[in-house]
């Protein structure tokens, strides 16, 4: 009679040293994860200033401006590779946002501002330069229209390297944000501004390409 009550004390110990391997475990898990996350946010935060800094190198070229046309090479060359960075720093906050569900207002409302000017640098880049850049603003929100005219942006994107796509949150409290919704009478999303005109509702790659 006293052999059942060996194997249930037994299994009982079995089951809480399993009970306690699985707490750890998930601790550990837990950590790991906090701290991947606060590693790739201070990834970003390095990444926003060295795009402020490659920024303000672009403002001080284009204060130049009886001698522009002569940096107008060396100007575009600067801008393509700040833009590149732009786009890859946008990747990592949506990465973050989305898969992660980590959200830093401040670091939001530094890449919007960031991606302001950046937009403001290339559109004076058309006027100064003859740069035939094609500038999208795309404003979105949460719902499944805006996820799929991302998606098409995307495309558009991928298939000419002049097209430069400036992507904001229209549901965001950002001052940017605001301003260029009422600069463009911006409504509902997904809404598109090409080249200074609006386009709202959604539209496939081919149909914003057309014009």
């Amino acid at each position: 009679m006293e052999k059942p009550k060996v194997e249930r004390k037994i299994s009982l110990n079995l089951y809480l040293i399993a009970l306690v391997l699985t707490v750890l475990v998930f601790s550990l898990g837990v950590y790991v994860g906090m701290v991947i996350d606060e590693s790739a946010k201070d990834k970003v935060e390095g990444e926003l200033l060295a795009l402020e800094q490659d920024l303000y190198l672009s403002r001080v070229l284009f204060l130049v401006e009886d001698e522009i046309g002569e940096f107008c090479p060396i100007y575009s060359e600067k801008l393509e590779a700040v833009d590149a960075e732009r786009e890859l720093i946008g990747d990592r906050l949506e990465y973050l946002e989305s898969v992660r569900g980590l959200y830093d207002e401040e670091l939001k409302e530094r890449y919007y501002y960031l991606e302001f000017e950046n937009y403001l640098l290339m559109k004076k880049m058309q006027n100064e330069c003859g740069a035939d850049y094609v500038l999208v603003i795309f404003f979105y929100d949460g719902e499944d229209e805006s996820r799929t005219q991302g998606e098409e942006l995307d495309a558009l994107r991928d298939s000419d390297s002049k097209v430069k796509v400036f992507s904001f949150n229209g549901e965001s409290d950002s001052a940017v944000v605001e301003v260029l919704k009422e600069q463009y009478s911006v409504a509902s999303y997904p809404a598109v501004v090409i080249d200074g005109e609006l386009v709202s509702g959604l539209h496939s790659s081919e149909e914003l390409a057309s014009g």
